[in-house]
């Protein structure tokens, strides 16, 4: 089958595992039986004593939550259900805005919620790169280093649910970064029902958007839908706009009564002016939403710094159970990714002494100097992806076989050239004779078979051994190197083994038990390939144990578990002072980390609709050997609310979320030049809340059959502090910061007609 796509995006394939259990209390056949047993009982046998409610309940709880904790788990695995989706997340927002809540998730989007990309995100303090990042159980990432634009991914509104396993996973976890986790979307399943819906926001920044979907329900041409949005918003920062526009088409066919093929496509564009932070100078001067200026005599003019972005995905899925004990599903996507972009070379400048453009000829002589003109440049980074992934899973009496390959081929391509902005935009050659400051392409080879036994060894146990073999392979080809500004070819190969271990125990009907070791491997990223000679290069392995347990009461649900990871060969971004440069960003080899860490989870429900969520995680991760802290990583992590949905159409949630005190750096430069490890730009805790509510009101007059008004007001109580650093501006060496997104409220309203 051929795939025509635009651009270029991530992906590859894998989804750790589909943990049937969901929301509800007990997955197993005697508890579904006990719940048919329920359903039928008399009305009068039904009611509850009041405050006091039945497991039933709590699934529906778990449901609206923003995570729930399904019993049978090796690994710590929080799921956030379309309930919740539907009731707290405006349909236009980014995947940071939906997984914000969860345990030992940090999000940090400075533009407003779903508006612009995350300027930073991790998971147990591993940083975006260092975790997995699924869709539909296919691995996607940058060709670069792994990290993901979240603001051209996918919307709230084509998502049915996301699963953040904390951990490794098992030996069929597929994926290039499986030691920090699996971050797992997945798109909505097409309804049974034929009909149309409208959806739409409008809100603080001058935000509108609107959407319309088509559901075909059941056809002979399968269960299929189409999904389109278009958003436009100021932002909250200011000058910095944001248009976007996102399609998603699925379709699913019953070939036989065991046999389903799946069509998928997604496509997302996104234009905006790019912020770089700003120092604290600048937002005592010009407000704390300050991003970008509207004076095209400075390099912070939201003019010279547009960019967009494009991605797409798509897939064709075949699930069959080919005998009585045998099933295997088969992806093949294709999926890629393009940022076409101009900048100002600091746009985070207010400073005309800046300014200034210097021309140089072949000679390296300088021809001509232009003090007050604005130095840019115009760069394009596009890739695209190629795969398969292939899962086979034999049943037997005593155990189930999972075996199956993931392959992935990954073209990229990259370059940038300097500008002089205040001539009409044209390029500015260096000593080098040339304008291109990197000229790159490069590709990218995965493959990943694996095997795992799911043993059942004796009566609510389940052990899980299992290994995968990661063989990675990067072809480079520079025709100007990024540091050394000369040509470069090399191909570097690397492979590992990834045995892992877990034990499930179910201790009770309705509590659990498990304990993990797994190995984890990461090829190095890009930026060790841009020196004059590559080397042999180690790539970063880790040692992951924990262990868990999750216990499902009467109407409360609590899990615990804790965490330690031995990560050697920790390659860290570092900033460093380079002669006639200033502050720039390179890659060291810090030696290695440890990561450890507890969290808790857990819900109550306290009756009549009404159930409160928590869960709190203390993070630790520091370099070996050394009281230095890893950057961006919080100390610790809360989420707290109330939430109320009644059958009868209204449903609100008020949640809060508290992020510990961390540092921007964890690197500097010494009096001699050489890199150190030491924390610079402490920042605070804080801690900001969301109100939620709405109401669902059916079948109005026979022409809709649902009409759903709601509201969304996001950091309700203002808390613009500091939340993050954005490094340093490359004239000066100021540092710069990112602050909370002040309060905004957006007004929402889904129609679906018949």
């Amino acid at each position: 089958m051929t795939f025509k796509m635009r651009n270029h995006i991530l992906l590859s394939g894998c989804f750790a595992g589909a943990l049937l259990l969901g929301g509800s209390a007990h997955a197993d056949v005697s508890d579904s039986k006990q719940k048919k047993h329920e359903e039928h009982k008399p009305k009068k046998e039904k009611a509850a004593t009041p405050g006091v409610e039945n497991l039933t309940v709590l699934g529906h709880a778990a449901r609206i939550a923003p995570a729930t904790v399904p019993l049978d788990i090796t690994e710590p695995t929080s799921k956030t259900q379309s309930g919740f989706l539907s009731n707290n997340i405006i349909p236009l927002a980014s995947i940071d805005d939906i997984i914000r809540f969860q345990p030992s998730v940090y999000s940090q989007n400075p533009n407003g919620p779903g508006m612009g990309k995350a300027e930073a995100m991790s998971l147990r303090g591993f940083q975006d790169g260092q975790y997995n990042m699924t869709f539909d159980g296919i691995p996607f990432g940058d060709a670069s280093d792994l990290h993901h634009t979240t603001s051209s991914l996918f919307i709230s509104h084509f998502l049915g649910e996301a699963q953040i396993d904390r951990g490794p996973g098992t030996g069929s976890t597929i994926g290039n970064a499986t030691f920090g986790g699996t971050m797992g979307f997945m798109s909505k399943t097409p309804s049974a029902k034929r009909g149309v819906s409208l959806y739409g926001t409008y809100g603080s920044f001058n935000t509108r958007a609107g959407g319309i979907k088509f559901d075909s329900g059941k056809t002979r041409f399968g269960r299929a839908f189409l999904d389109m949005q278009h958003e436009e918003t100021n932002g909250y920062l200011t000058n910095s706009a944001e248009r976007r526009s996102n399609l998603m088409f699925k379709d699913v066919i019953d070939l036989a009564p065991e046999t389903t093929l799946t069509f998928e496509t997604t496509y997302n564009k996104e234009w905006q002016y790019t912020t770089q932070g700003a120092t604290l100078a600048e937002y005592a001067k010009y407000g704390k939403n300050y991003g970008l200026c509207n004076d095209p005599s400075k390099q912070c003019y939201y003019g010279y710094n547009p960019s967009t972005y494009t991605s797409d995905f798509d897939y064709v899925s075949l699930k069959s159970r080919l005998a009585s004990w045998l099933t295997m599903e088969n992806q093949l996507y294709t999926s890629g990714f393009e940022h076409d972009y101009t900048e100002s070379t600091d746009a985070s400048q207010t400073s005309t002494a800046a300014n200034g453009v210097t021309f140089d000829n072949s000679a390296g002589k300088k021809v001509a100097t232009y003090a007050n003109d604005i130095p840019g440049k115009h760069a394009d980074a596009k890739f695209r992806s190629y795969g398969d992934t292939l899962r086979f899973k034999a049943h037997t009496s005593y155990s189930d076989i999972l075996f199956g390959v993931w392959a992935d081929v990954q073209k990229d391509r990259r370059y940038t050239y300097a500008l002089d902005l205040s001539k009409n935009a044209i390029p500015v050659p260096s000593k080098t004779g040339s304008a291109y400051s990197y000229d790159i392409s490069d590709l990218n080879t995965t493959v990943q078979p694996y095997l795992e036994f799911d043993i059942h060894p004796w009566k609510g146990a389940v052990i899980k051994p299992g290994v995968k073999y990661s063989m990675f392979t990067r072809d480079y080809d520079a025709t100007i190197n990024k540091s050394t500004k000369v040509p470069m070819k090399d191909t570097q190969h690397y492979g590992s083994w990834q045995p892992s271990i877990a034990i499930s125990q179910r201790i009770m009907k309705n509590w659990s038990a498990y304990a993990q070791i797994a190995r984890g491997f990461l090829a190095p990223p890009m930026s060790v390939f841009q020196v004059q000679s590559v080397g042999n290069v180690k790539p970063e392995t880790t040692l992951n144990y924990q262990v868990g347990s999750v216990y499902h009461g009467k109407n409360w649900m609590l899990s615990l578990d804790g965490y330690y990871i031995d990560f050697s060969n920790y390659i860290a971004s570092a900033q460093i002072n380079v002669e006639n440069i200033g502050t720039t960003s390179t890659y060291v080899n810090s030696g290695g980390a440890i990561y450890r860490g507890i969290e808790l989870e857990g819900q109550y429900v306290i009756g009549y609709g009404f159930s409160l969520y928590g869960n709190y995680s203390v993070n630790d991760a520091r370099y070996k050997h050394s009281s230095v802290r890893v950057a961006t990583t919080p100390d610790s992590l809360a989420s707290f609310g109330l939430l109320y949905e009644n059958a009868k159409g209204p449903y609100f949630s008020l949640m809060g979320k508290y992020v510990g005190h961390h540092w921007g750096l964890d690197s500097t430069t010494n009096s001699a030049g050489h890199t150190v490890f030491e924390n610079q730009y402490r920042i605070h805790g804080n801690v900001t809340a969301d109100l939620a509510l709405g109401w669902r009101i059916h079948n109005i007059g026979g022409i809709m059959r649902d009409v759903t008004p709601s509201l969304k007001i996001s950091n309700l109580f203002n808390n613009r502090s500091i939340s993050d650093f954005a490094g340093n501006q490359s004239y000066g060496d100021a540092p710069l910061y990112w602050r909370l997104a002040g309060r905004s409220v957006f007004f929402n309203m889904t129609a679906t007609f018949p």
